[in-house]
């Protein structure tokens, strides 16, 4: 009767590893399915807040574009004004030409930040595999547990863009032939139409 007795303390021992052992493997897998998931709305966040940007960019650029489509037709209707008085100067048609180039230089460096952003990958460092777990059964010994699984950390978040970089810059220069104050970029006065560089 005690043989019988001590088969079955040893086969309850068994089972008790077993279970221990079963516990851990799911525990694992739970938190490799953590990690999986951190990782799949880490880039997901990544990707909306870069497609946030994407739409910014090209909202300046098309705000620019209707500017400068203004500026053309102005252009055009004074052109034909002048024309039709018989008094078509120079001086008139450079100021809205020099408003013109101008916003076509900041069209151009928009649309090089715009293909900047369209380009940006998702750090790589964030879609490395886990490190997988050993799932082979233990042998049939009681043995405690020694290890517990560490802590999922959090993903890094991506920089993100200060709201003072898309601030207008302060007018600080002076034309040289007119003196009216300039944009730090311009390529020509708007007021008298000359050229700065």
């Amino acid at each position: 009767m005690q043989l019988l007795h001590r088969s079955f303390k040893k086969a309850d021992k068994t089972r008790i590893e077993v279970i221990t052992w079963e516990a851990q493997v799911m525990a694992d897998f739970l938190d490799s399915v953590k990690k999986g998931v951190s990782a799949a709305v880490s880039r997901t966040s990544w990707e909306a807040q870069k497609q946030m940007r994407v739409r910014s960019k090209q909202t300046e650029i098309d705000k620019l574009l209707e500017q400068r489509e203004k500026l053309l037709n102005d252009l055009a209707q004074s052109a034909i004004d002048l024309y039709q008085k018989g008094v078509l100067t120079d001086g008139h048609l450079s100021r809205l030409c020099s408003s013109i180039q101008e916003l076509d230089h900041d069209v151009q460096n928009r649309e090089t930040q715009l293909a900047e952003v369209k380009k940006e990958l998702y750090p790589a460092q964030q879609l490395s595999p886990a490190p997988t777990s050993d799932y082979t059964p233990p042998v049939p010994t009681y043995t405690p547990p020694t290890q517990t699984p560490a802590a999922p950390t959090a993903a890094p978040r991506p920089p993100v863009a200060s709201p003072a970089a898309n601030q207008p810059q302060v007018q600080s220069a002076i034309c040289p032939s007119c003196g009216n104050p300039i944009r730090p970029n311009a390529l020509y006065c708007r007021n008298c139409g000359a050229k700065l560089r």
